[in-house]
């Protein structure tokens, strides 16, 4: 077991000591000790630029969200017993924990089922207030949110470029929010600057460093923090627009927000769930008992990447950026994509049969090539595999192994699920590697 504990003043904080690590939230001073970890630094300056003052409920959930980005990223799985489930203990201030200490258990099952850890909440009182915002005659550039109608998630990913694209076409006025990592923000800059219709943009970056600079690469709960810089950027809509609710879009495409298993073996380690049906749903449940304004919507759930491909409301300006749009799961480590991990394969799946040529340079522009090379062809087998066994596997059993599903709309999850293999199996045709 690991314990965390959280605080914005450093000198509240313990000494760093076996099982045990503490984290300055919104804040670097810690980092003159020597033993503290430090999360958010650049959070707050970027909250106070909205230019109105956000929820406390609000403010907390990003609190949770920053505390739970440390410890996914601060722990490494290879040092768990099992090599992957880790055990948190979490020691967290919060600026309104009486509103949270009914949710602890909701929130604990919600990221057990994301990151496939065990939480163990602790939340205390003295956490980091709403801070107060600057006003343009402090003369900080703000986000303009006249006029501006909801919320949509921008990481610079094919599925989210078609969200924005179909959202302005219909007439809609979307705050665009993004995780501003460096290589992720040149891609988002340059789709952004194509777009037509009025936007506007809140880039947040989370900032995470461990002081002993080791930390794990999986991030399994990286769409929580995504979730709570969103409910950030709503709060504050909210109160520009005066509506009673926002709409928070998360575009992503059905087969992938599902991420069944493509092998009994995927079970687990190797299927993410960042955006699967279940976990959305324990989040809006969240929002709703604490009070939070927004409508998670998305409204691709039911559509492949290549139907979303296909029925785009502006092909033609996503033929124009589809370049710049990444859908790799590892290009930070190459700074390329590599053209043959799952995520890659959808994508080019989805531009085949959605008629997008792109010219995107992939470490594997075919994938024929990739089955000599033993270390990197996993996902094409697995793609492989799913694809032969499409028709004989019961798709319901199938299915239901990535995560709880509505039995009301059960039906339509196993079709997207089967026809994102269909739309793969014709790519792995036309690739002659099927």
């Amino acid at each position: 077991m690991t314990q965390l504990v959280f605080h914005h003043n450093h000198q509240l904080l313990p000494s760093a000591s076996e099982g045990v690590l503490p984290v300055q939230l919104y804040g670097l001073s810690g980092q003159i000790r020597g033993d503290i970890s430090v999360i958010g630094n650049p959070v707050i300056e970027k909250v106070k630029r909205l230019g109105v003052r956000i929820s406390s409920q609000t403010m907390d959930f990003l609190t949770i969200a920053l505390a739970v980005t440390a410890a996914d990223t601060f722990v490494r799985r290879s040092d768990a017993e099992d090599g992957w489930t880790r055990i948190f203990k979490m020691q967290l201030p919060l600026y309104e924990p009486a509103r949270w200490l009914p949710l602890k258990k909701e929130l604990e099952r919600a990221l057990h089922f994301l990151s496939g850890d065990m939480w163990d909440f602790e939340f205390q009182s003295g956490g980091y207030p709403p801070p107060d915002p600057y006003h343009k005659r402090d003369r900080f550039k703000l986000v303009s949110l006249r006029g501006i109608d909801s919320v949509c998630l921008f990481s610079g990913g094919l599925d989210s470029a078609i969200g924005v694209i179909d959202l302005l076409k219909e007439g809609r006025s979307p705050l665009l929010v993004s995780h501003a990592y460096k290589g992720d923000k040149t891609h988002q800059d340059q789709i952004a600057s194509a777009l037509n219709g009025q936007y506007s943009r809140f880039e947040v970056n989370a900032d995470p460093h461990l002081y002993t600079g080791e930390t794990d690469i999986t991030m399994r709960t990286r769409s929580l923090n995504f979730l709570a810089f969103a409910a950030v950027g709503a709060s504050a809509v909210k109160t520009v627009s005066q509506q009673n609710e926002i709409d928070l879009f998360v575009p992503e495409n059905g087969f992938i927000s599902l991420n069944a298993p493509l092998t009994p073996r995927r079970i687990g380690t190797l299927s993410t769930r960042t955006t699967h049906p279940h976990f959305i749903e324990s989040i809006q449940r969240i929002f709703e008992a604490a009070e939070i304004p927004c409508r998670i919507v998305n409204r691709y759930q039911f559509k492949t990447k290549g139907q979303m491909v296909t029925e785009c409301q502006n092909k033609l300006l996503l033929a124009k950026i589809v370049d710049n749009t990444v859908s790799c799961s590892h290009w930070k480590r190459w700074n390329q994509q590599c053209g043959v991990c799952v995520p890659c394969i959808i994508r080019r799946a989805a531009l085949y049969a959605g008629g997008i040529s792109e010219n995107t340079e992939y470490s594997f522009n075919f994938l024929a090539d990739v089955l000599k090379e033993t270390d990197r062809r996993d996902d094409l087998l697995a793609m492989r595999i799913a694809v032969t066994q499409k028709t004989t596997r019961n798709a319901g059993a199938w299915i239901a192994d990535s995560g709880p599903l509505p039995v009301s709309v059960f039906e339509d999850f196993k079709a997207v699920f089967l026809n994102g293999l269909d739309e793969v199996e014709t790519f792995l045709k036309a690739e002659r590697v099927l």
